[in-house]
C-alpha cells in the first residue's frame, strides 16, 4: 500500500485502508492459463522450446494488473474517504466526510458470490459521484464510511486556546512537506483561528 502516515492529517486515524478484490485479476490469470495450454501444446507438438517465449507476454499483464490493484487503495478515516491511485503516475481523490451527502453500494449476483460491489459516494464537489469498484465487502465499506461520517458529526470541535497552535503547527508542518496545498493550509487555517 502506497498511504502513509505523514499523508495524514492532525488527529486524523485510518479506519480501514483496502485495495480491490481479487476479482480484478480474474482476467489475466484465465488469459496465462489459456497461453500456457496453447503455448505448451505448440512447443510439444514442434518438439521445441521457442514458443514458450510468447509466454512473456501475458506474464507481463499478469504483473502489471498486480501492480496496479496494490496501487488502487481505498482509505476511510475519521475525517475523510481517500482514493488514491496510480503506478507511475499518482492520482488522489479526498472526500471530507462532512461533504458526503449520499453513499450508495451495487453488488450483482456475480458479486454478491465472490464479495465484491461498489461503492459510491455522492459529494457537494463539482466532481459529484465518486465509485469505488470492485470493492471487498462493500456493504462493509459503506457501514465503516457511515459510522465514521456520524462520529464526525458528533466529535466535539478543537477546544479553543490552547489546542489551536499546536494544531497550526502541525498544519504548517503538512504544507512544508507537500502533504497538503498552500491553499488547503490556508482555509484550515482560517478555521483554526476562528476558534480563537
Amino acid at each position: 500500500m502506497t498511504f502513509s502516515k505523514e499523508q495524514l492529517l492532525p488527529g486524523e486515524k485510518v479506519a480501514l485502508d483496502t485495495c480491490q478484490s481479487w476479482v480484478v485479476l480474474a482476467k489475466p490469470l484465465l488469459l496465462n492459463v489459456a497461453s500456457a495450454a496453447v503455448v505448451g501444446t505448440i512447443a510439444y507438438q514442434l518438439a521445441a522450446g521457442w514458443p514458450l517465449l510468447f509466454m512473456v507476454f501475458p506474464l507481463a499483464v499478469l504483473g502489471w494488473e498486480m501492480l496496479s490493484r496494490r496501487r488502487e487503495e481505498y482509505i476511510i478515516t475519521n475525517r475523510r474517504v481517500v482514493k488514491q491511485e496510480g503506478v507511475f503516475t499518482v492520482q488522489s481523490f479526498d472526500a471530507p466526510l462532512d461533504k458526503i451527502n449520499n453513499i450508495f453500494h451495487e453488488q450483482s449476483l456475480q458479486g454478491r458470490i465472490l464479495g465484491y460491489g461498489s461503492v459510491g459516494l455522492e459529494t457537494a464537489s463539482e466532481q459529484g459521484t465518486t465509485k469505488f469498484q470492485y470493492i471487498p465487502d462493500p456493504v462493509g465499506f459503506k457501514n465503516c464510511i457511515v459510522r465514521q461520517r456520524e462520529g464526525y458529526k458528533a466529535a466535539p470541535e478543537a477546544t479553543a486556546g490552547e489546542d489551536v497552535p499546536r494544531l497550526l503547527d502541525q498544519l504548517a508542518s503538512l504544507r512544508d512537506r507537500k502533504i497538503i496545498s498552500d491553499q488547503e493550509f490556508e482555509e484550515k487555517k482560517k478555521r483554526l483561528l476562528e476558534k480563537l
